[in-house]
């Protein structure tokens, strides 16, 4: 799953869906260099946010010593001249960002540290050209400034940087099983190129003797008088890092906020180092207020800059919103949400008189959200994070939580006033980001709240007159989730409308938009990528392009075989998507190709081995009908699987931490069974049986009742890691062998999916993927009357969908993972929103879809 910087990242370039910065609409800023035919005797391309020139004929050179050159906006353009001048002088390979929006990007906040800073990177083919080239470069940019890279060597008193690395795409398994960037060691094996945020050399690599000086700058460059001690870091960014630290002569601890120079600049230009300053005015001048940390002064320690502010015990608004929040863990008694309701006005009436006395300062905050206000132990709170503020009658707020902030033009005092009601509604709906693609959801979420806790129409702060024009607007969601049923057709056609209107077969790294994730897979993938969403539009009935299919089929063959992946996450799963398709040979093809690569070392279904023999056995059954008995291999891979779980050592493969369909051995199970009703091998069931209890030891019962799986500090329900997804193949087992220890947790299983808070929508994480959980167990055979539609606390679960789908003219859009951007993916969005439908909507015993967990288990794996 995408994390929160990933998120960011991706929804830079566009505001509706995620999507690549490569696709950052720049064409305004554009350096000349990139506009500019190439020279001749060189070639000239393209790719992602790079334009490059290379020599022609030059042969390419797999690693080395490179070269990278930053720079600060004001100087970029003269910069890129001056070294692009020089590379090709040398005839040195070297690519650089095509404009300045692109410049900006790779400094912005949410940028990868390791990576952050790069304008410019020169390939010298060999160490003779590499010393001649950086030797002239540092001399010509020496005094010119840029970020601090930090995963190379400076060179001198410019901003020129080197390490050694990979020059081409090469992939090896890294130890966790994921695939990253490799080099070539001396014995021709591919092992990772470590591209972290300290500089690094190979272990057979010799650093030349001329970079000497500028590793002992390096080693030199520390101030003893510092006088303060980090014991942990509390957060990293692009930006800098804060960090809890003790005083060397008193033991006060203290709380450091680092700001890099010419780093994490925001959307107006300003750079870590110009917020830092402008917090530490705004805290003198609020000195004396208990409702912001003491400051004391500022430090700058090897061009680093540290706001040197009192450590607040406590706990953030948003922690103690999660430790609290009654409606996930099923705790529903009046008294408790009254309880509940209650601290979360106690806390709105600290906030407001807090930003009171910031206002009466002359300031307005102006980045109000849970996670920059801490709760101190006896209660009091504390506004924290002041880089963003300003005189309280600035007209022009440019920071904010996504979702929380208000319209850009909203004064600062009526900005704080928004973002105090965004907040009080967080703490009993958090979902505010949804009112970031719709301020109508605001009041969407702000009805039903006032509806469950009993809320009179003048609790909480005044609502914002932003918001009087939407809440005169119909909620036209609503209505199609209304009535003895929702209406399920409707629905389906909008889905599938918003799926289509989105579709770019022109593109060749994406079909459909989905997840972050997606774009690291190629844009094929089943969770995230094309073979999802059109195994989804197959099974509800809706017409599937040719010209999709094809493309599905030619992107998966550009994919190597170093990087195929799994049933969900690479070339396996589209191999089953395309044979279910008609498309045999091209399956057949892709599990080819797959092959000729290293096997997963995961156990699991979505990246692991349970997955590709799944597929495998999808493949076979799609060409030669259900009775097909798949490849030797398959049952080679079950035996492994069961083994493993048994707790023997099975080399090369790895058990999951945790349970679940997708991400634990529920899956492995999954397959037994299959193989047992194909066989009829007793050992098969007795593999399912094993598996099914090493994942029951996963589960622990909750005090509201619900049963889920413990994973660290979590409890999970989903389909993904969680109870769901292994109560869906326990239930399918249970149709073979009575279980007791089994059988006793589906029915906490059952509750947990119909609990009234979920935070997103999608199939394998939310709520859509819970309810066709909680439906599928309902019509399940062998417990008795089966239903057929769905239970009251089903559909009540469906119709808080209405949280999330934004319609858009004929369109419904499912916002995905992280809720900032729409997703038509199978994981997170519009595809799985389809197939849980798909399940919702069918009636057993009638003509249409099949009913009960057989049928979800097919949907999910590809069948």
């Amino acid at each position: 799953m995408p994390g929160l910087h990933q998120n960011q990242l991706y929804s830079l370039a566009d505001p509706t869906y995620y999507e690549t910065p490569a696709r950052l609409p720049d064409e305004g800023s554009r350096f000349a260099l990139d506009r500019r035919a190439a020279l001749p005797g060189w070639d000239k391309g393209r790719s992602g946010l790079w334009t490059w020139l290379r020599p022609k004929g030059a042969p390419v050179t797999e690693q080395g010593w490179k070269i990278h050159v930053s720079t600060v906006p004001e100087e970029a353009a003269a910069t890129l001249r001056e070294t692009v001048r020089i590379c090709l002088r040398h005839g040195v390979p070297v690519k650089f960002l095509r404009s300045r929006q692109a410049l900006a990007l790779m400094s912005d906040k949410y940028m990868a540290r390791g990576s952050s800073g790069k304008f410019i990177t020169a390939y010298p083919p060999d160490e003779p050209a590499f010393l001649r080239l950086v030797a002239e470069l540092s001399a010509a940019l020496e005094g010119r400034r840029g970020p601090y890279i930090l995963s190379d060597l400076r060179i001198g008193d410019a901003p020129v940087y080197v390490r050694y690395g990979s020059f081409t795409d090469r992939w090896c398994r890294a130890a966790d099983g994921g695939t990253v960037p490799a080099l070539r060691a001396p014995d021709g094996r591919l092992v990772p190129d470590e591209r972290d945020v300290v500089f690094r050399v190979p272990l057979w690599v010799t650093v030349p003797p001329e970079l000497g000086p500028h590793l002992a700058a390096r080693a030199a460059a520390r101030d003893d008088s510092f006088p303060y001690v980090v014991e942990r870091a509390l957060q990293f960014s692009n930006a800098g890092g804060i960090y809890l630290a003790r005083h060397r002569g008193t033991g006060e601890r203290f709380v450091l906020r680092e700001a890099r120079p010419h780093c994490g600049l925001d959307s107006a230009g300003d750079d870590a180092v110009t917020r830092l300053h402008r917090e530490h005015r705004a805290l003198r001048r609020l000195a004396g207020l208990e409702c912001v940390p003491r400051v004391h002064g500022v430090r700058t320690v090897w061009e680093h800059h540290f706001l040197v502010e009192e450590h607040v015990e406590g706990r953030t608004l948003f922690e103690e919103i999660v430790a609290r929040y009654a409606l996930v863990r099923g705790e529903r008694s009046d008294a408790e949400l009254a309880s509940y309701r209650a601290w979360a006005d106690e806390m709105t009436d600290r906030l407001a008189s807090a930003l009171a006395a910031v206002h009466a300062r002359g300031l307005r905050f102006g980045d109000l959200h849970p996670a920059n206000i801490v709760l101190r132990p006896d209660g009091r709170l504390v506004l924290i994070d002041f880089e963003y503020a300003t005189e309280l009658d600035d007209p022009s707020p440019f920071a904010g939580a996504f979702g929380m902030q208000a319209p850009a033009g909203t004064g600062g005092a009526e900005a704080d006033a928004y973002a105090l009601w965004s907040t009080w509604l967080h703490m009993l709906m958090p979902l505010t980001e949804m009112a970031g693609h719709d301020r109508r959801k605001a009041l969407v979420l702000e009805r039903w709240a006032r509806d469950r806790y009993r809320l009179g129409q003048d609790a909480g702060p005044p609502r914002p007159a932003l918001l009087t024009s939407a809440a005169e607007q119909t909620d036209p969601v609503a209505e199609l989730l209304a009535g003895p049923q929702p209406d399920w057709e409707r629905l389906r056609a909008m889905l599938v409308a918003g799926v289509r209107a989105a579709a770019t077969p022109e593109r060749p790294d994406r079909l459909f938009p989905g997840g972050p994730d997606g774009f690291a897979t190629g844009g094929v993938c089943a969770a995230h990528g094309a073979a999802g969403v059109l195994h989804a539009l197959r099974h509800v009935g809706a017409e599937v392009s040719p010209e999709w299919v094809r493309w599905l089929a030619e992107a998966s063959l550009r994919r190597p075989p170093e990087r195929a992946g799994g049933l969900l996450d690479g070339l396996p799963g589209a191999a089953a998507v395309l044979a279910a398709l008609g498309e045999g040979d091209a399956a057949a093809e892709l599990l080819e190709r797959a092959s000729a690569g290293p096997p997963p070392t995961g156990a699991d279904l979505a990246t692991g081995r349970a997955g590709r023999a799944l597929a495998a056995l999808r493949v076979t059954r799609a060409a030669g009908g259900p009775d097909a008995c798949p490849p030797p291999e398959v049952f080679r891979t079950a035996g492994d699987l069961a083994r493993l779980a048994r707790g023997e050592t099975v080399p090369g493969l790895t058990a999951p931490p945790s349970a679940g369909l997708l991400r634990g051995l529920s899956g492995a199970a999954l397959l037994h069974l299959e193989l047992y009703e194909l066989t009829g091998e007793r050992h098969l069931l007795d593999g399912a049986r094993d598996i099914l209890h090493r994942e029951a030891a996963h589960c622990v019962r909750m005090p509201g009742g619900s049963v889920q799986v413990k994973d660290g500090r979590r409890h999970l329900l989903y389909l993904d890691q969680g109870s769901g997804g292994f109560a869906l193949v326990a239930r399918a087992y249970l149709d073979h062998r009575e279980d007791p220890r089994l059988s006793q947790l589906l029915p906490g299983v059952r509750q947990g999916c119909v609990l009234e808070f979920v935070r997103e929508p999608g199939l394998f994480t939310g709520r859509a993927g819970l309810a066709a959980t909680a439906h599928a167990l309902d019509t399940a055979s062998g417990d008795g009357p089966a239903r057929t539609a769905p239970a009251c606390d089903v559909l009540s679960s469906v119709r808080n969908l209405n949280w999330h789908l934004v319609q858009d003219g004929d369109r419904l859009l499912v916002p995905g993972a992280g809720l900032r951007r729409f997703s038509t993916d199978l994981a997170t969005g519009s595809a799985g929103l389809l197939l849980a439908l798909h399940i919702l909507a069918a009636r057993g015993g009638t003509p249409g879809p099949a009913t009960g967990p057989r049928a979800l288990l097919s949907l999910l794996t590809l069948g």
